[in-house]
Order: structure tokens, then C-alpha cells, then sequence
């Protein structure tokens, strides 16, 4: 009964996307899989046709395919059902729109590429803002957690005021080249901590590399090893520490009260309360709870889609976007340690991931052959049939880094309408914008208002 809701899949047309080479800062590990924060695409690396989720998760042979799919998975439910998830598709949305008010506003119809990136929407005080709560990602294989220690830093913004985010340096033995080493810390360990412990549970010697997957782990064995190894207690003081905009800051603040306090959790839902309970966030934008900086994060988010594809040809997709993210809050308030529960003790998916799984439905995901497919949720009204609109917000940003080729090539040539592809698509995408029938690329060229801007390659 439960996987007739993976079997919906079996009922998406058969599409192809060929999905460019991954941008930088983008999207996560992707030896098996990744996914794309803010586009609504996940990969899984296989040359095997997984449309079919119900066969994927139902048939021994595609044990690690499944694996790699719900490892993935997560990280979208991290992408809607965390504040620094959501986070990150209000950055690349604005990002976006920065680019394009700074185009559209020059007098020049001909822009240069790669479009400089200055700081007079806050773009670079962003992105260095987001490069500290991120903190480091290269894989290491074998290390020994050692300790910790703050790091001050500063940040200018557009009007010259300070911020003083602290950084999180970890210091570790690596045990295979025997020698000490550190990085900073971020949400990038916490995200794959839950994503690899989950995952491993699942399905047992997935491979991973202590670093980023499993020093989170470490980290709390060392600094407070009363809290115990059960995995779920693990996972949820990494995915409570999401809650905010600095989860590292928020993950060794928990870790040192629950020290002091000598907190033993009995359950999943006792280590949400404790790292919640009379926190507060201070900022321009006001004080808030961990709920409500939530619900605002997920109202601004929203608001940012909406802003990017308020036009009448994507409202199907304004639709989808509005039910998933609206969702996925009341799945987080109602039900905070929910991803905690996505297994049952034996391993298997639960019903609260079936449950879960029926309302959010999946993002947009291919193969190694970029053959894909989408879930839409049980009880969204209109059916999006364009889950892979939001991948075209990363072909407009690729055009302004410098890229010439549309990498959605394939995907258009299965138009059962019209063939539209063309030279444009391989030397000037933005060129389409100019033909009778719309690609999704010119859609967006068109609706962004830059029908009459190109690119100049310095």
C-alpha cells in the first residue's frame, strides 16, 4: 500500500534533461548523487531508468540507487523544511535578480560576460556571509576529531557597516597521512551528517568519507559524550542546529548548554525543545523565535519565486511552489523531529516518510542518461507538468558566467509540439527569445525583460 504512492511516477512522461556541469557552491557531493539547492533538481548517478520509484525501492538490484535517492531526497526536504535550507533559494533567486536589474537598467542592449559581481545589492557581503554558515566541504576520508575554536571575522556591507559573523575552525588528525589539519565549519557537515546517518541505516557501508558526512558525529561523541550514539539523537541535533542562519554557531551553542546542564535526552522530541527553548534571534529584520524566523524565512522565499515567475504562463508552477513550501511548514511546526522518523528501528521507510513523501512530493530528477521524472504531491489541485522550470533559473545564471550552450538542448528536442531546437541553442540561447514559439530558456529571457539584451564575451 504504501509504495502505490511511489508508483505515481511511473505516470510522468518520459523526459530528458541534459543537465550542465555543476556550478560552483551549488549543490552537494556528487560521487553517487547531488542535489540542487534552489533549482529543485536531484541527481542520481546510474545509468539505470529510475522514473519508477516504486521498482527502484521494491527490487533488491537497485538497492543503492534507492539509497542514493533517499539520500538526496533529504537534502531537498533540508532545502524546504529548514530556515537555512530555504535560505538558499531566496539566495539564488536574488542573486539572480540582482544580475538582472543591473543588466536591464544600462542603456547598452550588449552586457559583458562574465557579468561582474559588485556590492551594490549586498551580492558580495552575501556571498561571503553564506561562505562562512556553509564552512568547508572537501572530502576527507579518515580523520580524528581533536577541538574547536572561534574565530572572529569581519564583513563590510554595501553601506560599510561591520558584521562580525564568528567562524568555527575544527581541528582534526588526518589518520591516513598522519597529520594535523583544520576547516571551518558549517551547515555542510550538518546537512550530510543526516543525510549519510539516515542513508547508512538504510542501507549499511555506504563508503563515506569522515569529512563532511560523519565529523558532525564526532564532534558531539567528543565534546559531550553523555548525549549517547543513537542515530536518531544525532540527527536531530543536527537538523534542530538548521533552524537558523549560523547552524554551526547554534550546533556548538547546543552542544556546550546541554554540558553545562548535563541534558540527557530521552527522545528526539526532548533535544528540539532544549535547543529551542527561550532562543531568540536578534537582527534588521526584527526578533524571532526559531518559528517564526521559519515562517518568515518561508514567506520571503516564496516571495522571491513569485517575483521571478509572476507572469500568467507559470502560474501552474507559482502553484506547485506555493503548496510544496507551505507543506513542508506545516509538517515542520506540527511535527518538528519529523525527519528523525523517516525509518522505522529496522531500517525500512516508515509511514511518517510515506506520509511525508505523499504530501511534498519530489523535486525534479534524472539519471546519468538525464532521463527523469517527478512526484507531484497527493493533493496539489493543477499538477505542474514543468517541474524543471526552476533548472532554467541556473541556465539564465550560467549565461551571465560566461556560457554559451543551453544545456536543455534534449530536453527540447522531445517537444511533442514543434521542434524547436536550433544553433541558437548551441551559441546563443538568449537569441530565441526573438523566434515565434518560446523555449523555457527565452520564456524567462522574455519575462525578465531582457528580450533586447546580449551578451558580450570579454
Amino acid at each position: 500500500m504504501a509504495f502505490a504512492i511511489l508508483a505515481r511516477t511511473a505516470h510522468i512522461p518520459n523526459v530528458v534533461l541534459h543537465t550542465q556541469k555543476k556550478m560552483e557552491d551549488n549543490i552537494e557531493y556528487e560521487t553517487l548523487g547531488y542535489y540542487e539547492p534552489g533549482f529543485m533538481h536531484l541527481r542520481v548517478n546510474t545509468d539505470y531508468d529510475i522514473r519508477d520509484l516504486n521498482k527502484i525501492f521494491k527490487d533488491e538490484k537497485y538497492k543503492k540507487e534507492a539509497s542514493t535517492f533517499l539520500h538526496e531526497y533529504i537534502h531537498f526536504l533540508q532545502d524546504i523544511t529548514t530556515t537555512t535550507g530555504l535560505t538558499l533559494g531566496d539566495f539564488y533567486v536574488d542573486f539572480i535578480k540582482d544580475f538582472n536589474w543591473k543588466i536591464r537598467r544600462d542603456k547598452n542592449n550588449d552586457f559583458n560576460v562574465p557579468v561582474s559581481i559588485d556590492n551594490e545589492f549586498n551580492s558580495q557581503t552575501k556571498i561571503k556571509l553564506k561562505e562562512i554558515y556553509k564552512g568547508a566541504s572537501k572530502e576527507v576520508s579518515y580523520v580524528k576529531y581533536e577541538r574547536y575554536e572561534k574565530v572572529s571575522t569581519e564583513i563590510k556591507d554595501k553601506d560599510n557597516n561591520i558584521i562580525k559573523p564568528e567562524r568555527y575552525k575544527v581541528h582534526y588528525l588526518d589518520t591516513q597521512r598522519r597529520e594535523q589539519n583544520s576547516f571551518y565549519f558549517g551547515y555542510a557537515c550538518l546537512k550530510e551528517q543526516i543525510a549519510h546517518s539516515i542513508q547508512n541505516k538504510y542501507f549499511e557501508n555506504n563508503g563515506h568519507p569522515d569529512i563532511p558526512y560523519q565529523i558532525a558525529e564526532q564532534i558531539i561523541k567528543t565534546e559531550y559524550p553523555d548525549f549517547g550514539s543513537n542515530y536518531k539523537f544525532i540527527v536531530a541535533l543536527c537538523d534542530s542546529s538548521l533552524m537558523s542562519f549560523h547552524p554551526a554557531q547554534m550546533f556548538f551553542n547546543t552542544i556546550k548548554k546541554m554540558k553545562e546542564k548535563a541534558f540527557k535526552p530521552k527522545n528526539c522530541a526532548e533535544i528540539y525543545e532544549f535547543a529551542f527553548k527561550d532562543l531568540t534571534f536578534n537582527g534588521e529584520m526584527g526578533n524571532f523565535t526559531v518559528e517564526t524566523l521559519f515562517n518568515r524565512t518561508s514567506t520571503n522565499t516564496y516571495t522571491q519565486y513569485f517575483d521571478a515567475l509572476n507572469t500568467p504562463i507559470f502560474q501552474d508552477i507559482l502553484e506547485w511552489l506555493k503548496f510544496v513550501l507551505e507543506e513542508a511548514q506545516k509538517i515542520r511546526i506540527n511535527n518538528p523531529d519529523f525527519i528523525t522518523k523517516l525509518l522505522d528501528e529496522d531500517g525500512n521507510l516508515s509511514n511518517v516518510f510515506y506520509d511525508v513523501f505523499s504530501k511534498l512530493g519530489t523535486p525534479f530528477f534524472t539519471n546519468n542518461k538525464h532521463i527523469g521524472g517527478y512526484v507531484p504531491p497527493r493533493n496539489l489541485s493543477n499538477v505542474n507538468d514543468r517541474p524543471f522550470q526552476t533548472l532554467v533559473f541556473k541556465e539564465v545564471l550560467s549565461v551571465y558566467f560566461g556560457k554559451k550552450e543551453c544545456s536543455m538542448i534534449d530536453f527540447c528536442k522531445l517537444s511533442p509540439e514543434k521542434e524547436m531546437v536550433n544553433t541558437n541553442c548551441r551559441t546563443a540561447p538568449w537569441e530565441k527569445v526573438n523566434e515565434k514559439d518560446l523555449c523555457p530558456f527565452a520564456q524567462l529571457w522574455k519575462t525578465w525583460g531582457l528580450k533586447d539584451k546580449k551578451p558580450v564575451h570579454k
